[in-house]
């Protein structure tokens, strides 16, 4: 999942999808954009899991900007 938002929100944002997901969430990858001002943030976790942080993040942060979801490879046992 990728969204952005207001660099000044990433913290919020970070404990929210933590309280969401807990364990649930594998990574989390933050890049600045926009000279600073905002960040790009690229979750994984599962699909499951992507509708509960939404329904989270469009309540708390609501000028937050969704991106595209993307599904992972399919991860085999080796």
């Amino acid at each position: 999942m990728q969204l952005t938002v207001d660099a000044a929100a990433v913290t919020d944002l970070r404990a929210l999808v933590m309280r969401t997901c807990g364990a649930g969430m594998e990574f989390m990858r933050v890049e600045a954009c926009d000279h600073g001002a905002r960040v790009k943030v690229w979750l994984c976790l599962s699909r499951a899991l992507a509708g509960q942080v939404m329904e989270a993040v469009m309540r708390a942060l609501p000028g937050a900007e969704f991106g595209r979801m993307t599904a992972l490879a399919q991860r085999t046992a080796a």
